[in-house]
């Protein structure tokens, strides 16, 4: 370290030898100069060209903020906000900043620094978020018939491109373990012998020859499993032309060594890719670096048989651009790559990684507390993970058929947990998913931090997600442990919902109960309905394809379609997706038939239904389902499905 130190050193001074000064003006110099290599290329030119006070003759009509002070509304704004975020709310008038849409001058300059730092050949900005990432990358590469291998565990965004573009769906599922907790797709679901047998067997290509256009794959899952991607990469190498690595919560895996080889631009600029294909990831450095909310970039990895035609691809990202762009979101991705980049980044990153080890230890320590008869929450993780005072990712791997994490066969140092992503188990589920005697429903226990100001990342049927990030400190998870002892004191002492859950007490659909009480009827209607069991299914059993779901969607536009009762809904072809949410999988695409006879996704419906009616406050959220107020007052809910 005394090295590194030495490195740093900019020069010596001794107060007599020279003037004050002249001392000074060292001093003032080399100041200038840490603080011009410090900023980032297009922030420097934003905040020079702020700081000159030009006048503005060109939008944005507040011009500079002064619009907002002839009101008092409009003072207010400025007020909250403040002169600087104002002043460099800019215009494309302004040369010298360069174009998003041409890619030229400081936001060249940027991108290109981004593709440096996060080990691309090209990046590009984007300013509405990674869903329109997504979007540019299908739009640039896919077309009407195109066959395209989805990961049916992906974003919604994808599913709207499978619309937008009018390719072929081809979906690969995951495991689902008894905790709801969605696996990774097997490695043997990518090889060459598989995809044939899938693209054989498929509906809508019987009688051509089908070729897969482009893969996509969520990486990481929403549950924190990363892909080992070269792995995959070698298995696609011959039967997809595009890879695309929808890696939204993932932005700061290239600059650790823990996760190295597990993301899409895992080989260095430079390296002999054989013959991988084109590659692409998306990621929203607003999720888990230090940018503005929607700030997104797509990322781009050169074969060695293809490279990316960078004026071609420019058309579809200049059709999902807007031509008035924000400059303070393209500045936070051009800052957020100026903290990740060299040595600071991978301490931030480690900062991040430690404060998780730190809480998921806390946990462990707060159990061995207890006596054994007394319950605590579960953290989701390989048993030896906290043994070794090193971080290895050795510890973190998907073992084969281990037990811990319930998705069974597993190739070899194929899937890793990211300590980043931290699952943590309410009792109540036993051995091969039965349901036991008594149960605390994760949903209560998430309702009862929010009321108190701490809000999870994701919440399932007897698990919730808590995201860490580079935002997250000591005084944070410390807290969140201090509320779970609290929770568990209150649940123990069955104390009254006025007092834990204030706002669903206040409801007055619970009279007289306690926090236990509400528990136990909640899980005793889990264990009634088999939900664990149903919930598995829906996401295991796809329903048939028999349109593409761009043409049913168009059919819907068209207004050829109609709304179907939840409880006739068997036999019919949805033109709309059918996503719970969490965790946000659809359970039907547009153009997929609900099965004929009884089914988990019909079955799923009708305890969706009738949880709402009987636990107000725990209300399942199901995108593309109608609730419709008859005339007594009851709620129906309906689905559009085409007209046949």
């Amino acid at each position: 370290s005394r090295l590194r130190d030495l490195y740093q050193l900019r020069g010596v001074i001794y107060l007599f030898e020279d003037t004050m000064p002249f001392i000074a003006g060292q001093i003032a110099r080399t100041a200038r100069a840490y603080l011009s290599q410090l900023l980032p290329p297009f922030f420097k030119a934003l905040l020079t060209y702020t700081g000159r006070a030009s006048y503005s003759w060109h939008s944005p009509g507040h011009g500079g903020g002064v619009a907002f002070r002839k009101s008092p509304v409009g003072r207010a704004f400025h007020d909250f906000f403040g002169e600087n975020t104002l002043r460099s709310d800019l215009s494309v008038s302004v040369p010298g900043l360069g174009s998003l849409l041409d890619h030229n001058g400081p936001i060249a300059e940027a991108e290109a620094n981004t593709a440096r730092t996060f080990g691309a050949d090209h990046s590009f900005y984007v300013i509405n978020g990674t869903s329109t990432s997504n979007k540019i990358i299908w739009h640039a590469f896919v077309t009407r018939d195109d066959v395209v291998l989805v990961d049916r565990n992906c974003h919604k965004s994808i599913l709207h491109a499978i619309i937008m573009t009018g390719a072929i769906p081809v979906y690969l599922t995951g495991s689902r373990n008894d905790y709801g907790i969605i696996g990774p797709i097997s490695l043997e679901s990518f090889s060459p012998d598989n995809l044939r047998q899938r693209l054989a067997e498929h509906p809508l290509l019987q009688g051509r020859e089908a070729r897969i256009k482009l893969a996509v794959l969520t990486n990481s899952t929403y549950d924190g499993l990363c892909y080992n991607a070269e792995l995959i990469k070698d298995e696609l190498e011959d039967a997809a032309d595009i890879l695309h690595f929808d890696e939204a919560w993932y932005g700061y895996a290239a600059f650790h060594e823990f996760y190295a080889g597990r993301h899409g631009m895992g080989k260095k600029r430079g390296f002999d890719r054989a013959r991988h294909p084109l590659v692409f990831a998306t990621q929203s450095p607003h999720k888990v670096l230090a940018a503005l909310s929607q700030a997104s970039i797509i990322l781009a990895e050169n074969s060695v048989e293809q490279q990316l035609d960078v004026e071609r691809f420019n058309e579809s990202f200049m059709m999902h651009t807007s031509t008035s762009p924000h400059y303070g979101i393209i500045a936070s991705i051009d800052v957020a790559t100026g903290m990740m980049a060299g040595e600071p980044g991978r301490s931030l990153v480690q900062e991040t990684l430690d404060e998780a080890l730190s809480f998921r230890l806390a946990m462990q320590q707060t159990a061995e507390r207890l006596d054994e008869e007394q319950w605590w929450f579960d953290v989701w993780e390989p048993e030896q993970a906290l043994d070794n005072e090193e971080l290895l990712a050795s510890d973190w791997t998907l073992d084969n058929n281990a037990p811990w994490h319930g998705f069974g066969e597993m190739a070899d140092d194929y899937a890793l947990l990211d300590p980043i992503k931290v699952t943590l188990l309410t009792p109540g589920v036993e051995e091969q998913g039965r349901l036991g005697r008594t149960g605390i429903p994760a949903a209560v226990v998430t309702r009862f931090l929010a009321e108190r100001g701490l809000v999870v990342e994701k919440t399932g049927l007897y698990s919730f997600l808590i995201l860490f990030s580079l935002g997250i400190t000591k005084g944070k998870w410390s807290t969140l442990v201090s509320e779970l002892q609290e929770f568990k004191r209150l649940y123990d002492n069955n104390a009254p919902l006025d007092l834990t859950l204030p706002a669903i007490a206040r409801s007055g659909h619970y009279p007289g109960l306690g926090l236990q009480d509400l528990c136990h009827q909640l899980h005793r209607f889990y264990r009634q309905q088999n939900m664990v069991k149903v919930l598995r299914q829906i996401y295991t059993e796809l329903p048939d394809i028999v349109v593409r779901p761009a043409d049913a969607y168009q059919q819907m536009v068209r207004g050829q379609v109609e709304m179907v009762p939840a409880e006739q809904l068997a036999g019919r072809i949805s033109s709309v997706m059918l996503v719970p949410y969490p965790p946000g999988i659809p359970v039907i695409m547009p153009g997929e038939r609900f099965p004929e006879d009884s089914s988990a996704i019909t079955d799923y419906l009708r305890i969706a239904l009738a949880q709402d009616q009987q636990f107000p406050g725990f209300e399942s959220d199901i995108h593309g389902l109608r609730p419709i107020v008859q005339e007594d007052g009851s709620v129906r809910y309906f689905v559009d499905c085409l007209v046949e």
